[in-house]
C-alpha cells in the first residue's frame, strides 16, 4: 500500500489480551491491522461482514463505535505510551456503513490537558467520502486502576507498569 507503513500493536503478545478491535485471538472480534500514513495519522482498512449488522446490509452503529474508539486508543496509547479509558465518545454517523464495502478509518490526536488526551477519527469510503464523523477525550490509566479493573496483578501489572500513571497537561 502506497504511503502506508504497518503497525505492531505491542500488546498484541500479551497472554490476556483479547481486544475486541485489535485482537488476532478474539474469535468475534474485529482483529483490526494498523498503518501508519505519510501524515503521522493511524489509520486501518476495514470491510464489515453480515456478522455486524443491524439492518440488513447495514453496519450497526455499535460496531462503528468500536472501530473508531479502538483506532483512536490505540493511537494514543501508540504516540504517547499510555494506556486510557475513553471519558467521552461522539460519534457523528454522516451515512450508514454497509456491509461487504471496504472503508478506511483514519485517526489523530487534536490536543491534550487538564488530564486527558482529545482524538479524532473519521470513516470514509474508498472516493474519500465520510461516513462517520467521531471525536473523544481519554483518560490515563493509574496503576491502581489497571489493578482494579483489569486485574492486573504481579508480574502481569510489572510487565505493563510503563503504560500507567502518566499525567497529562
Amino acid at each position: 500500500m502506497s504511503g502506508a507503513t504497518p503497525v505492531e500493536l505491542p500488546w498484541l503478545d500479551e497472554p490476556r489480551f483479547r481486544c475486541f478491535g485489535c485482537s488476532p485471538r478474539n474469535r468475534i472480534g474485529l482483529a483490526l491491522e494498523m498503518f501508519r500514513l505519510d501524515d503521522g495519522r493511524l489509520a486501518t482498512d476495514i470491510t464489515f461482514s453480515d456478522d455486524y449488522a443491524s439492518y440488513p446490509g447495514v453496519v450497526h452503529g455499535g460496531i462503528v463505535s468500536v472501530l473508531v474508539d479502538e483506532l483512536m486508543g490505540d493511537l494514543i496509547a501508540l504516540d504517547r505510551g499510555l494506556l486510557a479509558f475513553s471519558v467521552t465518545l461522539r460519534t457523528k454517523f454522516l451515512r450508514p456503513l454497509r456491509t461487504g464495502t471496504p472503508y478506511r478509518a483514519v485517526a489523530r490526536i487534536s490536543r491534550e490537558g487538564s488530564g486527558v488526551v482529545h482524538a479524532e477519527a473519521d470513516v470514509l469510503d474508498l472516493d474519500g467520502t465520510p461516513h462517520v464523523m467521531a471525536n473523544s477525550a481519554y483518560q490515563p490509566i493509574s496503576s491502581e486502576q489497571a489493578e482494579g479493573h483489569m486485574g492486573l496483578v504481579g508480574a502481569d501489572r510489572e510487565r505493563l507498569a510503563h503504560y500507567f500513571d502518566h499525567a497529562i497537561g
